[in-house]
């Protein structure tokens, strides 16, 4: 294998992406940030979530399906392998805390999101929305799958119960389901 021209360093601990100490998603951590503010103040915060969210929402559903099929992943294996790999490219670390499969529904931990480092902590909102349609896509792959049969929701939901941008919290945490589950409110 050969070494890369730009030398990209990923932190073990943080799964935090660098090159030349610079934090990185492919391209540098601010200019993403600040294209995400800026498209967010154009648009407004709640149609821009809505875009997000269809389309980061078949994203994950289509880099499971691939991924399941490239690496001969389970339904449930496949929905864990995708938020380590996000955890990897430096999004932030994220961890399935609750994953019920039968009832589709679960919560998901994020710590070092690439929001909340850019934010200082300091938000009076939370700013993690981005990553709702990841997850609502990877439990679409999961209902896509038939891992529960005697659900095929057309649905999925997803909220930032809490954000470590806002102050309090040591990392942000989300609540997913199918259906029309009602969710927790953003802290």
């Amino acid at each position: 294998m050969t070494k890369p021209e730009v030398p990209i360093d990923v932190d073990p601990e943080s799964g935090i992406w660098r090159t030349d100490g610079l934090p990185m998603l492919y391209l540098p951590r601010h200019f993403l940030v600040n294209n995400h503010k800026a498209v967010e103040e154009a648009l407004g915060r709640e149609a821009y979530r809505r875009i997000l969210r269809v389309a980061t929402d078949k994203s994950a559903v289509v880099w499971c399906h691939a991924e399941a099929k490239t690496h001969g992943l389970a339904p449930e294996a496949t929905f864990r392998h995708y938020f380590k790999r996000i955890s990897q490219r430096g999004w932030g670390r994220f961890a399935v805390e609750a994953l019920d499969v039968a009832k589709l529904r679960g919560q998901i931990s994020a710590r070092n999101s690439v929001f909340v480092l850019e934010s200082g902590g300091k938000a009076a909102r939370p700013v993690c929305y981005m990553y709702e349609g990841f997850m609502t896509g990877a439990l679409r792959f999961l209902s896509e799958s038939g891992v529960a049969p005697h659900a095929k929701p057309e649905k999925f939901v997803c909220r930032e119960v809490q954000c470590a941008a806002t102050g309090g919290h040591d990392h942000c945490l989300f609540e997913f389901a199918a259906g029309d589950a009602t969710l927790t409110d953003a802290e």
